[in-house]
C-alpha cells in the first residue's frame, strides 16, 4: 500500500526536529494542501523557512533530504526568514500558488499577510507561458512523428501549466477550483482555449505506456499558444 502524504511529511518533520531544533517554519502547499493528492502521481510540496541559512545548517538538511527524495519528492523550497519575506516579487507564481491553499505543519506561520503585487504577477506568467510554449514547439520540432515521446514531453509540461492556469485565474480575480480537471476546464473558458486535449495529457500523467497522437499534442500545443497570447494582451486595472 502506497504511503499517505501525511505519514510521508510526518517522517521528514521528525527529521529536521532533529537536525534544525524547530528553528524552522514548514509549510505544505500544492496538491496535499489543495486535497486533491494522488500517491504515485502527485508531488508533495513544502516550504523551509529557515532562522538559519549557514552552510552548517544547511548541511543539517543532508539527511532529511535524502530521506525525502527516496519517497518521490523534489526537494523543499529552502528560505530565510528574511529571504522569505521579500519573495513576493521574485517569487509571485509560487507565492500566489502557496496562498491559494497551504497549511503550516511546523513553526510560526510565514504566508500570512503576503500579497503579491498582479503586475509582478502578470509579467511572469507572460514569460512562462511563452517560455513553456517555445519549449512544446522545440519538442514538437524533434519529436512529430514519435507518438510515446510526444506524451511524454506533454505529461511532463501539464503540471507546470495547470501551475500557470492557477496563477491565472487569480491574477483574474475569478475563483480557483480543486482538482486539475477543474482547474484546466477553468482556466480554459477564461482564455478561450479548447480543455479537451489538455485533459487527455492530465488523465495520462502517470501512464508511461500511452502515446499520444499527432493531433493530440498538436491540439495541446495550440491551447498553451491561446492562453500565451492572453497573459502578452491583458490588460490590469489602475493601481495594480
Amino acid at each position: 500500500m502506497a504511503e499517505t502524504w501525511e505519514a510521508i511529511v510526518a517522517s521528514l518533520i521528525n527529521d529536521l526536529d532533529q537536525s534544525l531544533a524547530g528553528r524552522y517554519s514548514a509549510v505544505l502547499y500544492g496538491s496535499a494542501a489543495r486535497g486533491d493528492w494522488v500517491a504515485g502521481v502527485s508531488d508533495i510540496n513544502l516550504l523551509l523557512v529557515l532562522d538559519d541559512t549557514s552552510p552548517a545548517s544547511l548541511r543539517g538538511l543532508a539527511q532529511p533530504s535524502a530521506n525525502w527524495r527516496k519517497s518521490g519528492n523534489a526537494p523543499p523550497m529552502v528560505l530565510s526568514r528574511e529571504e522569505w519575506a521579500g519573495a513576493a516579487d521574485a517569487f509571485p507564481i509560487e507565492v500566489t500558488d502557496i496562498l491559494h491553499a497551504y497549511k503550516v505543519l511546523k513553526g510560526a506561520d510565514p504566508v500570512a499577510g503576503m500579497r503579491v503585487a498582479p503586475a509582478d504577477l502578470r509579467t511572469l506568467l507572460e514569460h512562462e507561458f511563452l517560455g513553456k510554449l517555445l519549449q512544446l514547439r522545440r519538442g514538437y520540432v524533434a519529436l512529430a512523428d514519435e507518438r510515446a515521446a510526444l506524451a511524454q514531453l506533454g505529461t511532463a509540461s501539464i503540471s507546470t501549466i495547470v501551475l500557470l492556469q492557477r496563477a491565472l485565474l487569480a491574477l483574474m480575480g475569478r475563483s480557483v477550483p480543486r482538482g486539475i480537471e477543474a482547474v484546466v476546464q477553468e482556466a480554459s473558458i477564461a482564455v478561450g482555449a479548447h480543455p479537451a486535449a489538455q485533459l487527455e495529457f492530465v488523465r495520462h500523467r502517470a501512464d508511461q505506456k500511452w502515446m499520444a497522437t499527432r493531433e493530440q499534442f498538436e491540439s495541446y500545443l495550440a491551447a498553451v499558444e491561446t492562453a500565451a497570447r492572453f497573459v502578452n494582451h491583458l490588460q490590469l486595472g489602475a493601481g495594480s
